[in-house]
């Protein structure tokens, strides 16, 4: 009896570990995506006390960055489909390396638009090639969990940014060392994908990617159009906009899961 599942238990116990190792990594991955997309803005006031740009200039950077991400992830769906998932993360990675250094010795407007670009660029594949490589790695059965860390792993992306970029300039006196230790943070992450060879060479991602560019695009509008509010002294009207849009978000959530609900309980009816 022993001899017989001892078997089994040494291959479930292999396929955990190898899930959990694919799941991290790709949690890692996906929180440097999220990082990028606030290596810019936690520093907008230092950049203003720089070089004098308003918000709506600095708004633009953001949208930069939102639009070659939102096509961006359109495309890279289908290249993720051709060259395979491993190839494209490693670009997307070395794109943000890059960023982070450009942004850190960037002279004016010029500069920073190209870090904004750089960064944008690197953004785009990630949620093509992140959910392929979960579907494709992943036991069914810790599938869920995958998604679920996938999705926290890019908030706490998001959390660290802030500290991260304001703690280093606090603590060097200088914002451009922020951004290159952003770049090196990436270098890093590349080196740790490269080493454990994190992404199947083949995935399919051109659904999600399509699916994904819409978000990038609708950020890419908000950034300009807060950017001239804060320039016109309306911050209330930036507050009420965020919480109809919180509202709104919440309420189409609200619609979908109502959906679903009566779409399972006609099949559940249906097979009784």
């Amino acid at each position: 009896m022993t001899s017989t599942h001892a078997p089994a238990a040494a291959t479930a116990h292999a396929t955990l570990r190898e899930d959990a190792r694919t799941i991290g990594l790709i949690g890692l991955a996906h929180g440097s995506s999220h990082f990028f997309h606030l290596l810019l803005p936690p520093l907008f006031p230092f950049l203003i006390a720089e070089f004098g740009y308003s918000y709506s200039e600095l708004g633009l950077l953001v949208s930069v960055f939102f639009v070659i991400s939102g096509v961006g992830q359109a495309l890279s769906g289908f290249l993720v489909d051709r060259v395979g998932a491993r190839t494209v993360m490693f670009f997307a990675l070395s794109s943000f390396v890059l960023s982070g250094l450009v942004a850190s010795i960037a002279t004016g407007y010029a500069g920073l638009m190209a870090a904004a670009a750089l960064a944008g660029l690197g953004n785009a594949p990630f949620h093509p090639v992140d959910f392929t490589i979960l579907n494709k790695r992943v036991s069914p059965q810790r599938l869920g969990h995958g998604f679920s860390v996938h999705g926290i792993s890019g908030n706490l992306g998001w959390a660290t940014a802030p500290v991260f970029m304001a703690g280093i300039t606090a603590a060097t006196g200088s914002w451009r060392a922020a951004r290159l230790w952003g770049g090196l943070l990436a270098l890093g992450i590349l080196s740790i994908m490269v080493l454990n060879r994190a992404a199947p060479p083949g995935a399919t991602g051109r659904v999600y990617g399509t699916v994904y560019s819409g978000l990038d695009l609708g950020f890419c509008v908000a950034a300009p159009v807060f950017g001239a509010m804060l320039d016109a002294g309306m911050t209330s009207g930036i507050f009420y906009g965020s919480a109809a849009a919180l509202v709104l978000g919440v309420a189409s959530a609200g619609v979908v899961g109502i959906g679903v609900a009566a779409r399972a309980r006609a099949q559940r009816m249906a097979a009784a």
